[in-house]
């Protein structure tokens, strides 16, 4: 039996929830981000809002605080998780892209994440983080924590298989929504690859491999500039759409 106050197992419940959620963001996937920062930043969120958490009395059982612990770390990684789904939806798109227009074969070292990725799909990424940003929200994550914390206190989180059902379901749509994000490029070079086998077929001294190669880039690249105005409104209407699926992940385990 160790003995810790009701008031210490409260805070270190409610930072355990809030910490899982922060390391699995993209916004703070960056290597400048220093595990420091993204611990104090989880600290001060956890300071702010465990004072209206109820917490049932373990009675200095280390076993159940462990237990709830990992209970909390499963609630916050799940909400973590879904943004970071979201994310990867914005950035499979500028993957998808690179792919049709032969961009994919140009990839680079991105410092901030310490991976290999193509340029499309770090525009993509950082126009994602933008929108989020924009549209506040990271506002709604943090209002979806302090409602998590109402609605599921620490102790009580119950976990169930529509928890899991959610996610997988989540997952499973990230391709979709990267096709809607990408559709007026990958139609218009689906239109150009028609284009060009006719062309290879009236005139064959015509060499479309070499010469097409060059057009794909060009055309992606104008085609990015002149849809981006209808690229944009579908990332946001995914963000803006956090709050139901938070809260959907909150109803999972009540």
């Amino acid at each position: 039996m160790i003995d810790i106050s009701l008031e210490a197992q409260k805070f270190v419940l409610v930072f355990f929830r809030v910490v899982s959620m922060i390391w699995f963001l993209p916004l703070f996937e960056s290597t400048s981000v220093s595990a420091v920062y993204k611990a104090g930043l989880s600290m001060l969120i956890a300071f702010l809002l465990f004072e209206s958490v109820v917490v049932p009395d373990f009675g200095g059982d280390a076993f159940l605080l462990l237990i709830a612990v990992g209970k909390e770390v499963l609630i916050g990684l799940s909400m973590g998780f879904f943004v970071r789904i979201l994310f990867s939806a914005v950035s499979a798109a500028g993957e998808v892209v690179s792919m049709q227009s032969g961009l994919s074969f140009a990839r680079s070292m991105d410092p901030t994440m310490m991976a290999q990725s193509t340029v499309l799909e770090q525009f993509q990424g950082l126009l994602a983080a933008m929108i989020f940003l924009g549209i506040d929200g990271h506002h709604v994550l943090l209002k979806s924590v302090a409602k998590s914390l109402r609605d599921v206190p620490p102790g009580a989180i119950v976990v169930r298989p529509a928890l899991f059902e959610f996610v997988i379901d989540a997952t499973g749509k990230i391709f979709g929504a990267s096709l809607r994000i990408c559709a007026p490029v990958i139609v218009t070079l689906f239109l150009m690859e028609i284009g060009l086998g006719i062309l290879a077929r009236l005139i064959p001294q015509v060499n479309v491999f070499i010469e097409g190669s060059s057009m794909k880039v060009l055309v992606t690249l104008a085609m990015l500039g002149c849809a981006l105005n209808l690229m944009v409104p579908v990332i946001a209407g995914l963000f803006r759409g956090l709050d139901g699926d938070m809260l959907r992940i909150i109803k999972s385990v009540m």
